[in-house]
């Protein structure tokens, strides 16, 4: 069986596809702007990616529709997560944006409840809750007061000046650790590797595509209603993000386990862009758009190709997935394209949004160097570590052969790592 899908399924993926050509061709300053949900090229690049992710979630769930395993459910929240992740991102007020932010956690919670694997999931689902919504309520609140503040809840409203009070800091920090617990900075991170860990491959795809980037969206948003008073907090965001980057990073080349590899290596990727954001410039700015994009598609190729391994041996362990380059060698092609895309290697995205986080950090503190030195090195460890440890060594003879990769695989993969490769020729049109 090279590819078989059925009518209803190819029905639903043409809708989805047509969605993403239809919101490609809305990038046009003046549809943008005068749209009723208030969008601007932040909210479009988002939007874009959401549904892109979307589109190839269900495309890499086709066992689902074949075991007929909850598939008409299935399918009902990925529409619910679509349709909610829309609104998030194209909210033009607070309180519209919070409650579609703090709603997104219900379709992720049911994808790894509902389709995870292990007992465990129900634990995982838990820690997603727990972390999210204990960090959710100073979010709510900093946003009644702010709409008290500014007469109302529009994001035109966040751009007006205001005069400092004395405990910005500590109205700065209420406003941004719901989405530092989203990002996920350290500290706050260990819900992470364990949702990943035990969600479907659908699941990680979502998390690591397009979950973690409202963090990122959310700060971007609320960073500009504090204009310069940002700075007083720089210090204090760039060192949780390159010291707890770091530390995630030495984590990594520890771990036994694919998924939680690929988990951790987005924590560590996301305390880059944590401190770029920190370091409040325009290169900081555009450089965590790049950031966003580049990572969300390329972890999320990782975890399907993790995913690819796990249907074939029915584990995640290294120990017994080695070997990999003479068993599914066309395979290893895309494992290493993808490595060399998650250490920021030449010719992909993550390249450019990398140079531009480094750049902005350094602008505001040149004694930041040395662990940026530390921070690439460390990239370039555990994604070999990654690569050498699947690609190379004895194969476990208990796996007496795996299958090289399908049709629809090599498909979805290209389907990752086409954007990346092309969006590197047009930075300069997201960044208007």
């Amino acid at each position: 069986m090279i590819m078989s899908f059925s009518k209803e399924f190819m029905m639903f993926f043409s809708y989805l596809i047509l969605l993403n050509l239809g919101w490609l061709m809305m990038y046009n300053s003046n549809a943008i702007s005068n749209s009723f949900f208030g969008l601007d090229i932040l909210s479009w690049f988002m939007i874009l990616l959401t549904l892109w992710i979307i589109t190839l979630m269900l495309l890499s769930s086709q066992g689902y529709k074949i075991s007929n395993y909850f598939y008409q459910k299935f399918c009902f929240v990925l529409m619910l997560m679509m349709i909610l992740l829309f609104f998030t991102f194209s909210s033009s007020d607070l309180l519209s944006f919070y409650i579609f932010f703090e709603g997104s956690l219900i379709p992720i919670y049911l994808l790894i409840v509902g389709w995870g694997y292990q007992p465990e999931r129900l634990q995982a689902g838990i820690y997603l809750l727990l972390y999210t919504i204990f960090a959710s309520l100073p979010l709510l609140i900093s946003i009644f007061y702010t709409s008290k503040f500014l007469g109302g809840y529009n994001f035109s409203l966040l751009n007006s000046t205001f005069s400092t009070p004395f405990w910005i800091n500590m109205w700065f920090f209420f406003s941004i650790f719901a989405f530092l617990v989203k990002l996920p900075a350290f500290y706050v991170h260990l819900w992470l590797p364990k949702a990943h860990v035990e969600a479907p491959v659908a699941g990680s795809m979502m998390l690591a595509g397009v979950l973690l980037k409202l963090g990122c969206y959310g700060m971007m948003r609320f960073m500009g209603f504090f204009h310069g008073k940002v700075i007083f907090m720089s210090s204090i965001l760039i060192s949780l993000g390159l010291l707890g980057g770091l530390a995630v990073s030495f984590i990594c080349l520890r771990q036994v386990d694919l998924k939680a590899l690929i988990a951790y290596s987005s924590v560590s990727h996301m305390g880059l862009a944590l401190g770029g954001l920190g370091s409040w410039g325009l290169w900081g700015y555009s450089s965590c758009l790049y950031t966003c994009v580049a990572h969300g598609l390329c972890s999320s190729g990782l975890f399907f190709l993790s995913g690819v391994i796990y249907e074939r041996s029915g584990s995640r362990s290294m120990f017994i997935n080695k070997g990999l380059l003479e068993m599914m060698p066309s395979m290893s092609f895309w494992w290493f394209m993808y490595c060399i895309g998650n250490m920021a290697a030449p010719v992909v995205l993550n390249l450019v949004g990398e140079l531009g986080l480094l750049g902005s950090i350094l602008s505001f503190s040149l004694y930041s160097m040395i662990l940026l030195m530390f921070f690439s090195f460390m990239g370039a460890c555990y994604s070999l570590y990654l690569f050498s440890s699947t690609q190379h060594g004895q194969f476990y003879s208990g796996l007496r052969s795996l299958s090289d990769g399908v049709l629809r695989e090599y498909l979805i993969l290209f389907l990752h790592f086409f954007p990346l490769l092309f969006l590197i020729l047009e930075v300069d049109f997201m960044t208007y």
